[in-house]
């Protein structure tokens, strides 16, 4: 774990300027690889380090980064209100000096309770911090530092303090009666209207399901009973099924997000005081992402285990691929198909889709590069 260290180290400052895709997947990325590595066959290791290390050259290739403060706080509770309040007031610098003081005054899983239910409906990061914040648990003992990570993203989430996802803290329509939840929500998510939009970025395509009424009009109901697990096996398995049935071209980024992010927010109910608002966030992702790219009607599959895909195989290729968003989903699949064997096939076929998607791209773009 010393590259992992060292690589942790060189991207805990946050840049000057407004965070890049690099800076903001830089420490999401860092994890899924150095995740992935154990699981890389001996062969592909040196090439899978090489791709970790390359995430501090990107880093650093972004631009200044800005001195981080260590003010002084009474208390760690105070330093937590600060943090708290910095959040919401858009205050970046207040949010990284009491970030600073914290990460040395409390143990990284009491932070991370104080955090997940104030981030994990703020749209701010693109949606993301909820998947470092669900990662943190399995290096917590190995990486030194670790939690640093989040001084860039939580800056990012200070700026844009005003994008949240607040539907699921309203009144809805009466709900709790639903007899089979799991089902109802299913049959919703399966086949959704369709809801044009003209951006594929992830705050505007969650946003479009909350104001819209959709989410409420879908999700209020069902999401009132689901449980976690319930929500794990009904929304990872059909954002898998959209990455197998649904539109080719939204594969690398749209049908990624659709289940890693879901994902991340279910696997922080172990943190949260209010799971079920995690239930009903998770469910919006894959709602929004259903209605603004999906185009045909899920249908249930019984996907057949192929033997020649293999853990080993997908982890490889993934680990030694330069697309974070391959090592971040290919992660993501393995951890579903290891929490939900019933539907491992469907999640190794998935993460192999992809693969091949990616495969079909750089063969495509190794034939221009010699034409």
């Amino acid at each position: 774990m010393r590259l992992v260290s060292a690589v942790a180290a060189a991207i805990t400052a946050p840049k000057q300027r407004p965070p890049s895709s690099i800076v903001l997947h830089a420490p999401l990325e860092l994890l899924a690889r150095a995740a992935l590595l154990p699981r890389v066959a001996p062969s592909a290791r040196d090439l899978a380090r090489q791709q970790i290390a390359a995430i501090a050259s990107r880093y650093a290739a972004e631009g200044p980064e800005i001195t981080l403060l260590s003010p002084t706080f009474a208390t760690p509770r105070h330093a937590q209100e600060a943090l708290l309040a910095a959040l919401r007031n858009g205050d970046a610098d207040g949010c990284n000096g009491a970030l600073e003081f914290l990460l040395k005054a409390l143990p990284l899983w009491q932070l991370r309770a104080a955090l997940v239910d104030v981030l994990t409906p703020q749209l701010g990061a693109a949606a993301h911090t909820p998947i470092l914040l669900a990662a943190l648990p399995r290096f917590v003992h190995t990486i030194p530092g670790l939690g640093g990570l989040l001084h860039a993203p939580l800056r990012s989430v200070a700026r844009q303090a005003d994008l949240q996802l607040t539907w699921h803290t309203q009144p809805g329509p009466e709900g709790g009666t639903d007899a089979d939840p799991a089902s109802i929500l299913w049959q919703r998510l399966a086949q959704v209207p369709a809801w044009a939009l003209a951006s594929t970025a992830i705050a505007p395509t969650l946003l479009a399901v909350q104001n819209n009424g959709m989410a409420t009009r879908l999700l209020a109901g069902p999401c009132q009973t689901l449980t976690v697990p319930q929500a794990q096996r009904v929304l990872l398995r059909l954002a898998a099924l959209s990455m197998l049935q649904d539109t080719p071209q939204h594969a690398p980024y749209g049908w990624t997000h659709c289940l890693s992010l879901p994902q991340a927010v279910l696997a922080n109910a172990d943190a949260s005081r209010d799971p079920q608002a995690l239930v009903a966030i998770a469910a919006t992702h894959v709602l929004a992402f259903r209605a603004t790219l999906g185009t045909v009607a899920l249908e249930v599959s019984d996907v057949i285990a192929d033997p020649q895909i293999s853990a080993t195989a997908l982890a490889s290729h993934a680990a030694t691929h330069p697309d974070a968003h391959l090592a971040k989903y290919t992660l993501a699949c393995l951890d579903a198909a290891d929490n939900d064997p019933q539907a491992a096939p469907l999640f190794l076929a998935a993460a192999a889709h992809l693969g091949r998607w990616w495969k079909t791209q750089d063969a495509s773009h190794s034939l221009g590069m010699r034409s």
